[in-house]
């Protein structure tokens, strides 16, 4: 009987220790980081289209050509042009190369 006693005292003890903690915080034990990352701006270019093919264009910026691919880019966000316009291309650099968000028309040729 004395050994019950003893055990359950001891069982009694443990647990009244694991509830005095409770509700406070361990300073080893990290919280959770909830700072709100910025999403990405997208590059922008200007220049006049040179050339290009279907779904993709050639600027002329400056003195130098960059060519642009837009296979997947849906009607609403993909201008039609004409060698001579004036066309913003805006785009994010990925791992996989320029992904093309919009090509906006400002016009220039006739």
């Amino acid at each position: 009987m004395k050994k019950l006693v003893i055990a359950l005292s001891v069982v009694s003890a443990v647990s009244l220790c694991s509830c005095i903690g409770e509700g406070k915080t361990d300073p080893l034990i990290q919280q959770e980081d909830t700072t709100k990352v910025d999403e990405p701006q997208p590059n922008e270019v200007i220049g006049v289209a040179i050339g290009g093919a279907m779904n993709s264009v050639d600027l002329m910026v400056g003195d130098d050509t960059i060519e642009f691919a837009y296979p997947d880019l849906d009607g609403d966000h993909r201008a039609s042009w004409n060698e001579g316009d004036t066309l913003t291309v805006r785009y994010y650099v990925t791992e996989n190369g320029d992904s093309v968000t919009d090509v906006i028309n400002h016009g220039g040729a006739s």
